[in-house]
Formats: structure tokens, sequence, C-alpha cells
């Protein structure tokens, strides 16, 4: 076939092809690496969602900020740029400060999480707050039960975090937790927390078990975890105008596929945590656990903390408690 056949052949094709025509195309951005497991995540979903609608919707993702990072991606939805991102929830209280609840020190947990009932509820009441901003939640993924990391503090008790610099990843709820513990929260980028550790410039992190074994290694010598004490999340957060739009079997089709996601990612999420802290201790680092009668202390210190939401948000309060009531949690 000569190649003025070909290109021709190649043009029609093209022409007849549903997804050159009719495909609707999703741009996902995030801040994390290509190497990191939330991009692994967004990988799948893209391969999914793209199967369960015979191409018609294609989910475009872009790691490492490409495109924007995650602050500045929730801040472009609406405009046709973005129409997909999955940030800390702890960003969300920059859209609106009621949704620190998810953030709440001793607030969320694994078992409230996974009663699907109540997981809807508290995701439809986030969604609620952000329709006037044209936002939709979808869902929460599981990052970690946060725990502090320390380069030279072998911290076995509340009195050990006396004026320790921390690093956090910002929000009100965040830093007036760590000054309940009379220690000074630092807000920094993930990407410069590990050589701010390493000089000095901070004397530890609160992050989770990926973060200190891939983004600070050795560095953080000490770990202290108190269970339960923050529960970290991701939000997936999409254009809601831009969903409305779509047909309804496409709308369901990303709904289901991020639900199929979502599902498991929280067991598969805490099988990861526990890898590794067995890496990091197996290269010598040294992790220890609150026991119930320290936790115990820690949370009463944290409730200090806590109050200055509940007493400014009684009322988000109030809906989840009537969620978790009505879920049997």
């Amino acid at each position: 076939m000569s190649y003025s056949l070909l290109r021709r052949a190649a043009l029609l094709f093209a022409l007849l092809s549903p997804l050159s025509s009719y495909a609707v195309e999703m741009v996902l951005t995030s801040e994390v690496a290509a190497s990191h497991w939330k991009t692994k995540y967004m990988n799948e979903f893209a391969q999914d969602v793209a199967k369960r609608t015979n191409g018609a919707v294609q989910v475009k993702v872009f790691p490492a900020s490409q495109l924007y990072n995650d602050q500045d991606g929730l801040a472009a939805i609406g405009t046709g740029a973005v129409h997909m991102v999955w940030p800390v929830s702890v960003r969300l209280e920059t859209l609106d400060a009621g949704l620190g609840y998810v953030n709440l020190p001793f607030g969320l947990s694994d078992k409230l999480m996974e009663n699907q009932c109540f997981a809807s509820g508290l995701t439809e009441l986030i969604s609620d707050r952000l329709k006037s901003r044209q936002l939709q939640v979808l869902g929460l993924l599981r990052t970690a039960d946060l725990f502090f990391i320390f380069r030279d503090r072998d911290v076995k008790s509340l009195a050990d975090m006396q004026g320790a610099k921390l690093r956090v990843t910002g929000g009100r709820i965040f830093l007036d937790m760590v000054r309940s513990f009379d220690a000074s929260p630092v807000s920094m980028a993930a990407s410069e927390m590990s050589t701010a550790l390493a000089q000095g410039a901070i004397d530890g992190v609160l992050t989770s078990p990926a973060g200190w074994a891939e983004m600070i290694g050795k560095t953080g010598k000490y770990a202290f975890h108190v269970p339960g004490m923050s529960l970290a999340t991701y939000a997936v957060v999409v254009d809601r105008n831009w969903m409305d739009a779509l047909p309804a079997d496409q709308r369901q089709a990303v709904v289901d596929s991020l639900n199929d996601i979502i599902k498991r990612q929280w067991d598969e999420a805490r099988a990861a945590d526990a890898k590794a802290v067995k890496q990091m201790e197996a290269q010598g680092s040294v992790y220890r656990v609150a026991d119930d009668a320290a936790a115990a202390e820690w949370k009463a210190r944290a409730d200090t903390a806590k109050k200055v939401y509940t007493d400014k948000y009684g009322d988000v309060v109030k809906q989840v408690d009537a969620i978790a009531q009505g879920c049997g949690v």
C-alpha cells in the first residue's frame, strides 16, 4: 500500500474512532511524584474509567506538579484547565474552615471510615459545604495514621516535646494540635522537610510511615506514634459542573471506579504503613508507640486545641454525630 493510501486510511480511522470525536478529557493534576503510591491509584483510576466508559472518558494524569501543585490545582478547578485533584484533606480548610473536622486530633478513625454508611454521609456533608464553590468531593482515601519523626530526640512522653520545632502540612487544626503539645509548628513543603531535618532547621516532622521511609530515611532515627492521634486523608475533589455535564452512565462510571478503589485502598494503606515501619526498624531506627494510658494523656492535651474548633463549628460536629448515630457507629 502506498504512503498516501496509508495516510488516508489512518485519517479515516481517526475520523471514525469514537475517541477522536466523542471522548471527554478529564485533567487530573497532582503534586506528588510519579513513583508515589497515590499516583499508582490515579493511573489505575484512569485506566478503569476508560474501560468502564469504552473510552468515552479519558483521564489524563499529571503528577509531580507538571501542571499545578494541589493547592493551585484546586483553585484552577472550574476554569477548564483542571477537572480533578486529590489533595490532602487539610487543604479543604482553605476553602471552608468548617471542614477542619476531618483533621481534628483523635477524630476520624479506621473503624468509623470502614463503615460505608458513615463514610458516605461524611463525604456528602463535605461536598454540600463546597457546593457554592462548584466543587464536589467523591470520597476520602487513607493517607496514614500520622506520627512524629525526630533526628535526635528519643521522645517517650509529652515532656520530651517541649520546645521542639515540628514540620506540619499546614492548616489551623494541625498547627493548634502541635502547639497544645508545647511544640512549635512549622509549615513547609514535603519536598523540603528531609533537608530541613538534616540541617537542624527543624527538630522533627509530623508525617506518615511512607514519608519516613521514602523521604526522610535514616535522618529521622526516632519515631513516636500515638495511635489514633491524627488519621490523615486525601480528598478526591472534582469540578461539579463538569461532572453534572457528563451523561448519567459516564458519571456513574467515574463514581463506581473511585468507590472500588477506595474500598480496598484503606486496607492496602494500613499494610503499606506496617511494611514501611518494619523497613525503618530493620535499618536501625527506633519506633515507639504510646500505650493506652499515655495516649489518654496526649488526647487530653489535644482536646484544648480541639475545643477551639468545636466552639466555632458546633453545627458541623452535630451533623457528623448525627451521621454516626444514624449509621450505628
